[in-house]
């Protein structure tokens, strides 16, 4: 949210591949993170998480030039406005740019498993993983399994072409 440069910077001393700013953030930091992702060649990650427009806010992000799109739904957010899910505008979102999107926030194996399908080529998965209902507490003890299943359901989904111009 604040400090891009210099956040960044560090994230790829430390060896990152990817840092992520915040839609929210001014338009300052994410130009910062761009500019310092490009200098020690690590990807920038914009996320819409909160964001008053999802949509409008992914398009500025990628106007500024970072590397992906996180379309986010935060946990919080889910849990006041039951039924909401990153699903809703991620055709939207992915027609509105034009870099990679992913999106997270709640989603089932069988959801993550369709981003492709909506042109979300980039697949998180976390509640399934790491959320038993509504705890932060393992959802089950077999990790290896769930994360077989799901790279076998993600690697079954044709990615949606993206639409042109």
């Amino acid at each position: 949210m604040d400090g891009g440069y210099r956040e960044t910077e560090l994230m790829a001393k430390a060896g990152a591949s990817f840092v992520v700013v915040m839609g929210r953030a001014h338009e300052a930091t994410v130009r910062y993170c761009v500019d310092a992702g490009r200098a020690f060649g690590i990807q920038v990650m914009g996320d819409n998480m909160l964001a008053d427009d999802r949509v409008a806010n992914a398009r500025w992000l990628a106007s500024l030039g970072v590397d992906v799109v996180i379309h986010h739904i935060g946990y919080d957010e889910r849990r006041l406005v039951k039924g909401l899910s990153p699903l809703d505008e991620l055709a939207a979102v992915v027609a509105a740019v034009d870099v990679p999107v992913q999106a997270v926030g709640g989603l089932s194996i069988a959801q993550a498993s369709a981003c492709p399908s909506y042109g979300a080529p980039l697949v998180v998965l976390g509640a399934p993983l790491v959320i038993a209902a509504n705890d932060f507490k393992p959802s089950g003890s077999d990790l290896g399994s769930i994360l077989r299943e799901i790279c076998s359901e993600i690697r079954k989904t044709p990615l949606a072409p993206r639409a042109t111009s």
